[in-house]
């Protein structure tokens, strides 16, 4: 009791001035108290939410690299699938896919076969002269789409006519497995594996088709 009026005595004393002051302090410890538990309790649930979202993120970033895997390794077995496939003696399968286009081959030539670890590349040079670029275009996709490893190593076209028509000279290459199964060259040494071959198209751009052997 003698606390209570001790304060009450100082509270008397204070001026008015004086008293408006510790109102307005009182106050604003009371909000203090009652907002700080508010905003601590927000700080920790935004908190959470920026550690879900970082968590949703780092997931769906796996689950992105888990489908490029997947593609990569449906990739992979599809050039395996092709390479299973012998591409037939390149020359005549050129002469066979532009004559079904109509077109008329000048010549072929066949460069020096080479083993590069356990595949055998083949690799020839052909002309047509008098193409049109629509067929130049259709023998290139059925080359491209064909059902063995074959590549369009280079494209030289001259235009040397009036109109659509030009010289077309075309290398393709292609791999041949030397054994049954993928380990048939794993005594090779690194320098012994083929030679990357990246298809190309008209002017040098890179085109698709099937990869070189893995």
């Amino acid at each position: 009791m003698n606390r209570f009026e001790s304060l009450r005595a100082q509270w008397e004393a204070l001026t008015e001035r004086e008293k408006r002051l510790v109102r307005a302090l009182g106050i604003v410890a009371a909000l203090v108290v009652i907002m700080l538990p508010v905003y601590l309790l927000s700080s920790a649930i935004g908190e959470l939410e920026e550690q879900n979202e970082e968590i949703a993120s780092v997931l769906s970033e796996i689950e992105r690299a888990e489908d490029r895997l997947a593609q990569r390794e449906a990739e992979r077995n599809a050039a395996e699938a092709r390479y299973a496939q012998r591409a037939p003696e390149l020359g005549t399968f050129l002469e066979g896919r532009s004559s079904a286009r109509e077109m008329q081959i000048a010549s072929v030539t066949n460069q020096p076969e080479v083993q590069e670890g356990r595949f055998r590349k083949r690799h020839v040079r052909a002309s047509f002269p008098g193409t049109t670029l629509r067929q130049a275009i259709r023998l290139m996709t059925d080359l491209e789409s064909a059902p063995y490893p074959i590549a369009i190593e280079r494209v030289h076209v001259d235009h040397f006519q009036e109109g659509d028509h030009y010289n077309l000279e075309l290398g393709v290459v292609t791999f041949d497995r030397s054994g049954g199964d993928r380990d048939a060259g794993a005594g090779a040494a690194p320098g012994d594996r083929p030679t990357a071959v990246r298809p190309v198209g008209p002017g040098g751009a890179v085109r698709a088709g099937p990869p070189s052997p893995p």
